[in-house]
């Protein structure tokens, strides 16, 4: 495994004229040609989650373990099956992604992706991210 980075991260997810941010102080590593970004989400109602971003060429992978685990695959064009497991709720994700652009160098920068959400077969809204990673 490589050097860790500590890094910071801002989330932007958008959905019609909804808007959240979330602010979260991580790590970044590299291993072969995957640049992975793990922290730690901020406690709330349903507990502690870890979260591990790996961001490779035209793919972005979300793993959250914890008291929520999830897995979300994002890959331009292409529909791919997740999950999403809390202690009281269990179900399946799918992901249409429409558009996957970065502009970060060795995970440094800005990533931007645009994605329909389905859940348990229903569409549940069309999201765009705008995930940001700095050096600290």
């Amino acid at each position: 495994m490589t050097d860790k980075q500590r890094v910071r991260i801002r989330i932007e997810s958008r959905s019609g004229s909804e808007t959240t941010v979330q602010k979260a102080r991580g790590e970044l590593y590299r291993k072969g040609d995957h640049t992975y970004i793990r922290y730690e989400e901020e406690p709330n109602e349903l507990g502690r989650t870890v979260t591990l971003i790996r961001l490779e060429t035209g793919q972005i992978r979300i793993i959250r373990q914890g008291d929520v685990q999830a897995e979300q695959t994002f890959v331009a064009g292409e529909k791919r099956t997740g999950f999403y497991h809390t202690p009281q709720l269990r179900m399946e994700l799918e992901t249409e992604t429409h558009t996957l652009v970065s502009e970060a160098v060795n995970g440094i920068g800005i990533t931007r992706w645009s994605y329909d959400l389905y859940a348990s077969g229903t569409h549940a809204g069309a999201y765009r991210i705008k995930l940001l990673i700095q050096e600290e």
